[in-house]
C-alpha cells in the first residue's frame, strides 16, 4: 500500500517511559507502517512553558493522583542518590533501552515545545493517530496529547489499541472523557473493558484491536530477534514482574525450586523493590527490548504481571502464568488488561490464584493451534481497521 500524501500517519506513544513493553508496541508499530509502505512521522512533546495552562489543571491533577506520582518518584530518586549498587544497575538498563529507542525511534521524531505548538504542528499531517498502552490514563487526561485536544477536527484522528489503564473512569472525568472520545473519528482500544467504557460514555461502539506487538507473526519477531545474543546457557523461568506483590515474586521462587529450574528476573523494573534485591537466581540489567523477546522465546516458562509478556509468551506458544497486578478490591487496578487478554484468547485457566496449585497449573497444556486462529483472525481484522483508519 502506497501514499502520496506528505505524512500519511502519525503515531503518538509513550517513548520516555523504560518498560520493555511500552517500547516494544511502539517498535512494532513503526514496523506495521514500513511493511504497509505508509509515511510517517512520531510527535514529542516536551511541554515547556504554559503555566497558566498548568495552574488550570492543577486542581483536576491533585485530585486524580498527581501529588502520589509525585511522590513516588521522589522516593525513588531518592533510592537511587542513597544506593550506589542500584543506581548503577538502573543506569545499565536506561542506557541499553533507550539505545533501542534511539535507534527505532529517534530517526522518525518531530519535537513540539509548547502546547501553542503542537496545535500549530498538527497541521504537517494528514492522518494522526494514538497509539497503543496505557496512553488514556486519568492523569493523561489534563495535557490534551494524548486524547488528540491539539488536534483540528478537520484532520482525521483515531485511536489504534489505546488503553484507559483502569478499570473505571472517575466522576469528575467522565464528562471530558465523553468530549474527547467523542471528537476521534475512529475508535480502536485494546481492551473489552475500554470497549465497554467507550459505549457507557459516549454510545458509540469502539473496536477492539490486537495490540501492535500481535500485529507482527511469530515469523516477524523471530528475524527481529535474531539481532540479539543474549542467552542462560541453562533451562530457566522467566519471570517479569512490574508490581508490588511480594507474595507473587515468593510464588514464583517455590516454583523454580519444585521445578529445579533458575529463575530470571529484572529486578525494580518500575519502582525499587526491596524484596526484588534478594528475588531471581540470574537478575539482569543489561537486557534490552530484543533480549527482552528473545528470552521468553527461548524460556522453559514465563511467570508475569505484565500485559506485554503475556502476549510475547502467546506468541512464542510458552507455559505461562499471569498474575495480577492489583489486589481485585482495588477499583483504580489495571486488573482488566489481563482478563481481556486472556478472555479473548479462552486462556482464563492461566491466570494464577492462591488456591491453585502453581505447578500444575503452569505445566498444564495448552491448545495453541486454536489460539493461533484466533491471533490470526483478530490479526486480520485489526489490520482491516487500522488501514481503514489511515485511509480517511
Amino acid at each position: 500500500m502506497t501514499s502520496k500524501r506528505k505524512v500519511g500517519a502519525v503515531i503518538i506513544m509513550r517513548p520516555n517511559h523504560n518498560n520493555y513493553g511500552t517500547a516494544l508496541q511502539g517498535y512494532a508499530s513503526i514496523q506495521v507502517l514500513k511493511k504497509l509502505e505508509y509515511p510517517f512521522r512520531i510527535i514529542r512533546y516536551n511541554k515547556k512553558g504554559g503555566y497558566l495552562r498548568k495552574i488550570k489543571n492543577l486542581p483536576g491533577l491533585l485530585r486524580t493522583g498527581a501529588l502520589s506520582e509525585f511522590l513516588r518518584r521522589r522516593k525513588k530518586q531518592k533510592f537511587l542518590k542513597e544506593n550506589e549498587t542500584y543506581a548503577k544497575q538502573i543506569k545499565t538498563r536506561n542506557l541499553v533501552v533507550n539505545e533501542f529507542k534511539n535507534t527505532y525511534f529517534e530517526p522518525y521524531c518531530d519535537y513540539y515545545d509548547t502546547y501553542k505548538d503542537l496545535e500549530k504542528g498538527a497541521n504537517n499531517y494528514d492522518v494522526i493517530f494514538v497509539g497503543s498502552d496505557q496512553v488514556w490514563g486519568p492523569l493523561s487526561l489534563y495535557s490534551g496529547f494524548y486524547n488528540l485536544l491539539f488536534v483540528d477536527k478537520s484532520i482525521p484522528h483515531f485511536s489504534y489499541a489505546s488503553s484507559f489503564g483502569k478499570g473505571m473512569i472517575f466522576d469528575w472525568q467522565r464528562k471530558k472523557t465523553a468530549e474527547y472520545l467523542n471528537r476521534l473519528n475512529r475508535i480502536g482500544v485494546r481492551e473489552i473493558r475500554g470497549q465497554e467504557i467507550v459505549k457507557e460514555l459516549t454510545g458509540r461502539d469502539a473496536e477492539v484491536v490486537a495490540d501492535p506487538t500481535m500485529l507482527l507473526s511469530r515469523n516477524d519477531w523471530d528475524e527481529v530477534i535474531s539481532k540479539s545474543n543474549k542467552k542462560i546457557g541453562e533451562p530457566y523461568i522467566l519471570s517479569y514482574v512490574l508490581g508490588h506483590n511480594e507474595t507473587t515474586r515468593k510464588t514464583i521462587t517455590e516454583l523454580g525450586r519444585n521445578l529445579n529450574l533458575k529463575v530470571v528476573s529484572f529486578p525494580h523494573m518500575d519502582n525499587y523493590e526491596p524484596f526484588d534485591c534478594q528475588f531471581g537466581d540470574i537478575q539482569l540489567f543489561d537486557a534490552d527490548c530484543l533480549d527482552f523477546v528473545n528470552l521468553i522465546k527461548n524460556a522453559d516458562y514465563v511467570c508475569t504481571d505484565s500485559f506485554h509478556c503475556a502476549v510475547f509468551s502467546i506468541i512464542f506458544h510458552k507455559k505461562f502464568l499471569s498474575f495480577y497486578r492489583h489486589s481485585q478490591s482495588d477499583k483504580m487496578s489495571s486488573n482488566s488488561r489481563i482478563d481481556s487478554l486472556l478472555s479473548i484468547f479462552g486462556l482464563k485457566e492461566r491466570l494464577f490464584k492462591s488456591d491453585l496449585n502453581a505447578e500444575n497449573a503452569i505445566d498444564a497444556e495448552i491448545d495453541y493451534e486454536r489460539v493461533d486462529l484466533i491471533l490470526n483472525d483478530l490479526r486480520d481484522k485489526s489490520m482491516d481497521f487500522f488501514k481503514s483508519c489511515l485511509e480517511m
